[in-house]
C-alpha cells in the first residue's frame, strides 16, 4: 500500500504532541505488509540528527516554509498536496483541520482520503478572528471530503459526528509507551535538580497550556524546599512566549528547551507532582506519558483530561490559580503511589492504535 501523510512537521526528535503521534502509527504501520510511506516535512525543523531522507522504512519529502504562527502550516499543506497529486498514493493521511483544507485537491486522484481530527483548532486564543474563521471553514471541508475520519479524542468525536451526521469514523486514541524506570541522574546535576523535589510540566509555550498562571500558582505555594521546571519551547518567539520566559525567569522556574530521549526520561522519572494546566486539549500525549511513569498527577478539569478517568483529587479547576495553589501543597503533602499500567496497556497501547488505523486503510482501499 502506498501511503502518503500531510499535517506533521515531521519526526523523529521535533517537538509536538502530532509528531510524536506521527512517528509511533507510522513506524508501526510500515512494518506491517508491504508498505510505501512518505511523510512531508519542514524543513526549519530539521536539524543534523534528523534530516535523514529515511526512518525505518519510512521516506520523507521536505518542503522550505519560513515559521510562522499564520502561513507555515497553509504553504507546507499547499506544496505536500501538489507533490501528492502526481504520487499515485493509495492513502492519503491528513492530519487536523489546518492541512485539510487542500483535502479537495487530492480529491482528483485515485487516493482515499483518511483524516484524523486531533483538536478544535478555532477555539485556540493564539489565532486572529480571520484565522478562527478560517480553521472553522477547514473544519467542514476536511470532515465532508474524507473518505474516513479518526478521532482521538471522544469528546471531539460527539461533538462532530452530531455537527456533520457522519457515517464512516472510528475512535482512536493517542497512546503511550510504557518506559523503562531506570535512568541516569547526571542531566538533573546540570539543571541542579533533586530527586522528587521538583514539579514538572510539559509543551510548547502557547497561551492554551496556561503556563503562565502555573507559575503564578507555584509562586502562591511559598515552598522554597521544591522548583517547577517546564520542558518545551516556542516554534517561534510570540508575545505570550516572550513574557512567559520573563515570568520564569522573575520566579526561578528553571526552562529546559526541547528535550528528548535520555534527558527527558531523566525528568520524568525523577519528577515529585507532574501538573497539566492547559485550557484546551484533545488528548496530550504529555499526561499520558506522565502516567507512564506513574508520577502523582495533577490536570485541569477540561473535557479532553476528564474523559481520561483519574481520581476525582486529581483534577483542579481550569484557570483558577488560587484552586491549583491549593492543590499543589495538598499533593507534596502525602506521598502518593501509583501505577497505571493496566489503564494505559488497555486503552493507549500504540500496536493497537496502528493495527486499527492500518484496518482502517484496507477497508476503505477494497
Amino acid at each position: 500500500m502506498k501511503i502518503g501523510v500531510i499535517g506533521t512537521r515531521g519526526f523523529p526528535d521535533m517537538q509536538g504532541g502530532l509528531e510524536t503521534h506521527a512517528m509511533e502509527l507510522y513506524t508501526r504501520i510500515a512494518t506491517m505488509g508491504d508498505n510505501n510511506i512518505t511523510v512531508y516535512r519542514r524543513t526549519p525543523y530539521l536539524n543534523s540528527k534528523n534530516k535523514s531522507a529515511y526512518y525505518k522504512n519510512i521516506r520523507f519529502v521536505d518542503f522550505y516554509v519560513p515559521k510562522s504562527k499564520y502561513f507555515e502550516t497553509f504553504f507546507h499543506s499547499l506544496f505536500s498536496a501538489l507533490h501528492a497529486l502526481f504520487q499515485n498514493y493509495d492513502i492519503v493521511h491528513f492530519h487536523n483541520t489546518g492541512p485539510g483544507f487542500f483535502i479537495p485537491l487530492l480529491k482528483l486522484t485515485r487516493a482515499k482520503i483518511v483524516f484524523t481530527y486531533h483538536n478544535i483548532s478555532y477555539t485556540q486564543k493564539k489565532w486572529n478572528a480571520f484565522a478562527k474563521w478560517f480553521l472553522h471553514f477547514s473544519e467542514k471541508v476536511s470532515i465532508t471530503n474524507s473518505d474516513f475520519v479518526i478521532f482521538i479524542s471522544g469528546i471531539i468525536e460527539s461533538e462532530m459526528v452530531k455537527k456533520y451526521d457522519l457515517k464512516k469514523f472510528k475512535l482512536i486514541l493517542n497512546g503511550v509507551n510504557i518506559p523503562d524506570k531506570y535512568a541516569k541522574t547526571d542531566y538533573l546535576e546540570i539543571l541542579n535538580l533533586e530527586k522528587q523535589k521538583y514539579i514538572l510540566a510539559v509543551g510548547r509555550y502557547l497561551e492554551e497550556k496556561g503556563f503562565d498562571y502555573l507559575i503564578r500558582a507555584f509562586r502562591k505555594t511559598n515552598i522554597k524546599d521544591y522548583k517547577l521546571v517546564i520542558v518545551g519551547d516556542t516554534d517561534y518567539p510570540t508575545v505570550y512566549s516572550n513574557k512567559l520566559k520573563s515570568l520564569a525567569r522573575e520566579n526561578n522556574v528553571i526552562l529546559t528547551g526541547f528535550i528528548k530521549g535520555e534527558k527527558l526520561r531523566q525528568i520524568f522519572i525523577n519528577a515529585r507532582l507532574f501538573i497539566m494546566s492547559s485550557f484546551e486539549e484533545g488528548l496530550p500525549i504529555a499526561l499520558l506519558e506522565a502516567m507512564s511513569y506513574n508520577i502523582d498527577l495533577l490536570a485541569s478539569n477540561i473535557p479532553a483530561h476528564l474523559q481520561i478517568g483519574l481520581n476525582k483529587d486529581d483534577y483542579f479547576k481550569v484557570g483558577d490559580e488560587n484552586v491549583l495553589s491549593e492543590k499543589i501543597i495538598q499533593k507534596l503533602s502525602i506521598p502518593m503511589a501509583h501505577d497505571y499500567s493496566d489503564i494505559l496497556s488497555k486503552k493507549f497501547n500504540w500496536e493497537n492504535i496502528a493495527t486499527q488505523t492500518y484496518d482502517v486503510y484496507k477497508n476503505i482501499t477494497l
